[in-house]
């Protein structure tokens, strides 16, 4: 019984984390940057330190200080994952796992952002914003693809509202700071070989004939901080340089168990429907780096350089409370850096064109990697307008393109059984947002 109950404790600890990882987000691991269309158009350069975005309230308090006037902007992203997987699978004892390719992992999700950015006067600035930062949607087409005991469903959502604030100095120099209020809440599901985990191995017929399901769903929320300054040292110019703080997460949540048959040897009492799982885990800290120059009145470049602290997911302990054994489960990634490069034309006094370049790193690796994180390096290509009816109401519209670099996986079941094989994936995000001062 305890045997049984600890493989199922493992098997949910590689889901936790693992899913929190899948790439729904468009930047490494399970990072969403899209708060902001004018930004993505840019492939996200210049995002805490550009002219005109209310975006920068979650991305740089400080560069609040640059608008005069109050400003409401909402942001929509749509991102649409594809992904695939190619290979195959054995148990055991070396035999073939049944089952398909899963079909398209990806899945299509909407991005809101809201931002407001209100100006006090003798320098003192603030604003608010309601952004989801990290999350993903992927799921499995198949309840009996071939890697259906690695990964089924993976529904993770993050909500952060922020309250922000600047000074300005003078006209070179700002501060800003912001408090974070997340919510994470999370769903996931993978299969579970209880042939094999009730009879040990014992029964090399029983093994996948078996199967159920494991669920876990939990939440949690808590509180992290944001802290910015900005460096303009001539009107056409700023520097913005922001650092966002790690929230800690203890999710305490359920685990649930069904069948998928029952036979003599599987009585239904065998194993508990469900029990309790607590564990905790972090989204990550960032550095940002970003400068936009205007080289003329109508041309501005913009750069950003961005530092993920990916390495403080090293392992994921889980606690069950019907005194299951504690359960580990290794990761070991790594520090990511991302860049961009961008630009804006304003090619009309009331139209402005953006485009942008920018490559992301993913922070797993080949001995690590998971098919609910079958990440890889990214590149971004971007595009956008922008349209000026007049001096206070602006209107934006983005497209993004973002290949993930072909990866692989050699996946080791805690039943035994092992996928192997490659994944190739992509994404489209379109985006739309309005602007308005007052």
């Amino acid at each position: 019984m305890r045997k049984s109950h600890s493989m199922m404790a493992s098997t949910l600890a590689i889901a936790v984390v693992a899913a929190l990882a899948c790439t729904q987000a468009m930047a490494s691991g399970f990072q969403i940057r899209e708060d902001s269309i004018q930004a993505m158009s840019r492939s996200m350069a210049g995002s805490g330190s550009d002219w005109g975005d209310a975006a920068v309230v979650a991305n740089n308090p400080a560069a609040m200080s640059l608008f005069g006037q109050t400003t409401v902007q909402t942001d929509l992203t749509l991102i649409d994952l594809s992904g695939h997987f190619t290979g195959g699978g054995v148990d055991v004892l070396g035999r073939p796992l049944t089952g398909g390719n899963g079909g398209d992992l990806g899945d299509t999700a909407p991005v809101p952002a809201f931002h407001a950015i209100i100006p006090f006067g003798n320098g003192f600035t603030l604003g608010a914003s309601v952004t989801a930062p990290f999350g993903l949607k992927t799921e499995y087409n198949d309840i009996n693809w071939v890697g259906r005991y690695q990964a089924l469903k993976s529904d993770v959502k993050t909500v952060d509202i922020t309250v922000a604030g600047a000074y300005k100095f003078n006209d070179m120099f700002s501060v800003g700071a912001s408090v974070i209020y997340q919510r994470l809440d999370a769903e996931l599901t993978n299969a579970v070989d209880f042939g094999a985990i009730a009879l040990k191995g014992g029964c090399p017929v029983c093994q996948t004939q078996v199967d159920g399901t494991a669920r876990i769903k939990g939440n949690d929320s808590n509180w992290g901080w944001d802290i910015g300054v900005l460096f303009s040292p001539s009107k056409d110019t700023n520097i913005g340089l922001n650092y966002r703080s790690k929230i800690n997460h203890s999710i305490d949540g359920k685990a649930s168990f069904t069948k998928g048959l029952y036979s003599p040897l599987f009585p239904a009492g065998i194993f508990d429907p469900e029990t309790t799982a607590m564990t905790s885990v972090a989204t990550p800290s960032v550095v940002t780096l970003s400068a936009s120059q205007k080289l003329s009145d109508t041309f501005t470049l913009s750069a950003s350089v961005e530092r993920t602290n990916w390495s403080s997911l090293k392992n994921l302990v889980v606690v069950f409370g019907d005194n299951t054994p504690t359960s580990t489960e290794t990761f070991n990634w790594k520090d990511t850096t991302a860049f961009a490069i961008g630009m804006d034309w304003q090619f009309d006094p009331h139209w402005v064109l953006r485009a942008g370049y920018g490559h992301d790193q993913t922070p797993t690796n080949n001995t690590w990697r998971d098919p609910r994180l079958p990440d890889g390096n990214r590149n971004q290509y971007s595009i956008g307008l922008g349209w000026m009816p007049n001096d206070k109401v602006t209107f934006n519209a983005g497209y993004s393109y973002v290949s993930i670099t072909k990866t692989s996986v050699n996946d080791l079941a805690v039943t035994r059984s092992t996928l192997v094989g490659n994944y190739n994936g992509d994404a489209n995000l379109f985006g739309v947002s309005a602007t308005f001062a007052f």
